[in-house]
């Protein structure tokens, strides 16, 4: 084998020059969240003229979406496995195709190449001193995408932080084509807590007991939970997403994960997602381990954690209990994530003691309108995220609601 720097220096090319590897008709995955090589999108735009319904798919994006737009329509077609921000509106226009997954599942959609993957774009740290690359942010199903990819393009950039796990380390020589870039990481800032949340999050931490092991999910409800939990002790992490709040109460020795029944002493989770100053915490961190999706997010896994608890968000419930997060009637509004991979591990717990918890303001307020969250039935066209089967704690400002083990008339 070649040295390995010599290797990295054949397969380094600019960024309009990878894209010419990508062939009418192909279908590219892009590594989502942190992992999105937003140099590499831009290439694609900048040459649409090259392609013919070329399917980019992905979940969760940070901007350089324009592909989606109405004049690129016989270039890109985007395949989404869950909506953001930039790409709403897309969908809505008919442009996007989403794909109803749960989280969990997409390393063995990749991996078993149900899913055939022609090329696949992520983002990945320099190399180290024996030419490995970390993604250090994410783990997801880079392993898997890495593997089946007829083509794999890694976007180097000098600003991803580095973490050991080997879920996320990558040779170079696994690697077709590589580009340089030397950008800052998307960053989600803080969330602006209102006392409505914050009064929520103390809610919550009442069904949280010392020792447990948490997850919670994104948004300002979750960071309202991690205030309130800042007097817990002996709390461990086994999450999809790790977050600033996560990183508050490991730094002010709420999180230990000393009495954790798996990955003792770890922040497990499958990517991390905040401010800069999460990702100096996380770079090179024994104490935050990233697994690869399936080894964090499936039900089996997430019922062998002891004492294991989620804290979710959502849209709205009606008075069956059936939870709507990720649409507002037919308006798709992002996909079900790893939410309900949580809320079902958590009930399979084999401990018996797995809770759930879904979290909601009472009432929605914009432009001076307020309206009811809980709601007798939901909202026309919705998609149900968590059935009423599954449906354990609902918590609102004005208490908790537990509603698994109950009748439809209770």
């Amino acid at each position: 084998m070649k040295d390995w720097k010599e290797l990295y220096a054949s397969k380094l090319c600019t960024p309009d020059e990878a894209v010419k590897y990508v062939k009418d008709h192909d279908r590219i995955v892009v590594g989502g969240g942190p992992a999105r090589p937003k140099r590499l999108m831009q290439a694609l735009i900048d040459n649409a003229s090259m392609f013919k319904d070329v399917k980019i798919m992905h979940g969760l994006s940070h901007g350089v979406e324009d592909y989606c737009n109405e004049e690129y329509k016989d270039n890109f077609t985007h395949e989404s496995l869950f909506l953001s921000s930039g790409t709403r509106k897309h969908h809505s226009e008919g442009r996007v195709q989403l794909y109803p997954c749960y989280y969990y599942q997409l390393s063995d959609w990749f991996g078993s190449g149900y899913i055939p993957t022609n090329v696949l774009m992520i983002q990945v740290s320099k190399p180290d001193e024996n030419g490995y690359c970390s993604c250090g942010l994410i783990a997801d199903f880079i392993q898997e995408g890495v593997d089946s990819a007829d083509i794999v393009i890694a976007q180097i950039n000098g600003q991803m932080p580095w973490s050991d796990s080997e879920d996320c380390i990558v040779h170079i020589s696994r690697f077709d084509h590589i580009i340089e870039c030397d950008e800052p990481m998307p960053i989600t800032p803080r969330s602006v807590l209102t006392d409505v949340e914050l009064k929520i999050g103390e809610n919550c931490a009442t069904l949280v007991n010392d020792g447990d092991t948490i997850q919670v999910g994104i948004g300002s409800l979750p960071d309202a939970v991690c205030v309130a939990l800042k007097n817990k002790k002996d709390l461990g992490v086994h999450t999809e997403l790790l977050t600033d709040g996560l990183m508050d109460l490991y730094k002010c020795g709420a999180i230990n994960n000393s009495k954790k029944s798996m990955d003792q002493g770890a922040m497990v989770t499958t990517f991390v997602m905040g401010t800069q100053e999460l990702y100096d915490f996380v770079d090179h961190n024994p104490a935050v381990v990233l697994k690869r999706v399936k080894d964090v997010n499936h039900p089996v896994v997430i019922a062998n954690c002891a004492n294991m608890i989620s804290i979710n968000t959502c849209i709205e419930v009606d008075l069956m209990g059936q939870v709507v997060a990720s649409s507002a009637g037919t308006r798709q509004i992002s996909g079900s994530g790893g939410q309900v991979d949580f809320v079902r591990g958590t009930m399979m717990s084999l401990d018996g003691k797995g809770r759930s918890v879904i979290a909601i303001t009472s009432v929605h307020e914009k432009k001076g309108q307020r309206n009811s969250r809980i709601k007798p039935l939901i909202t026309e066209g919705s998609s149900v995220t968590v059935s009423r089967e599954d449906v354990d704690y609902v918590v609102t400002e004005y208490g908790i609601a537990r509603l698994s083990g109950r009748s439809l008339q209770d």
